[in-house]
């Protein structure tokens, strides 16, 4: 199996400046966005690491599936995994990802039967634009669920109800990863004045466990 990358950048933005974002986003990717609702359930092992450093090389893995309003139940399983970013200076995040479609069965009975145990559980609602077929751009916010797998009850994750804004480029091989950080960086510096993007380290990458 090939070794795929994701480039993403990653920031925030209030409610008093989302319509200038999204006038900007209008004009550069010359489409209006798509509404998104995601359920996101993340899994970590059974067995764990031994506390210490070492624990943060355990595998974690995740299932998410788009959310239809007309009925809050059905789910169309992805399994992701989302390797550890790079390292070596850059200023853009890079990491290997893999997802695969869970087609048939169970999903929550197939994390145990792979020797995972529940994590933690959030949605995302909100808005994608795409940008020359090689960008996603996603402005949502994040809900807790007051009971575990139901998202017919939700809580703002920040009582504020600022909108996180993520840059993610298609899945690249590794020989394309350079082209398309540099592709990102010149988006970046599209949307100056009304909003910084930044590249996320890897332990906030790996706690977002802490939405739960």
């Amino acid at each position: 199996m090939v070794t795929v990358f994701e480039c993403s950048l990653h920031g925030h933005i209030s409610n008093k400046l989302k319509a200038k974002l999204l006038d900007r986003l209008i004009g550069i990717c010359g489409t209006h966005p798509f509404p998104f609702f995601e359920h996101e359930i993340g899994f970590i092992p059974t067995t764990q690491t031994a506390e210490g450093p070492q624990r943060n090389e355990d595998v974690l893995l995740r299932i998410k599936s788009p959310i239809e309003e007309n009925d809050l139940t059905k789910r169309q399983w992805t399994l992701c995994q989302l390797g550890h970013p790079e390292t070596r200076g850059r200023t853009v995040t890079v990491r290997p990802v893999l997802y695969s479609k869970i087609t048939v069965g169970d999903a929550l009975k197939f994390m145990t039967v792979l020797g995972y145990s529940y994590a933690f559980e959030y949605t995302k609602k909100g808005i994608i634009f795409t940008y020359r077929d090689i960008l996603k751009i996603s402005i949502t916010q994040i809900f807790k669920l007051e009971v575990r797998h139901d998202v017919s009850k939700l809580t703002p994750f920040d009582p504020k109800e600022n909108w996180i804004v993520e840059v993610t480029t298609i899945p690249v091989q590794q020989d394309q990863v350079d082209n398309y950080c540099s592709e990102l960086k010149l988006f970046d510096d599209s949307l100056k004045g009304i909003l910084n993007l930044f590249h996320v380290e890897h332990l906030v990458l790996q706690n977002k466990i802490h939405y739960s």
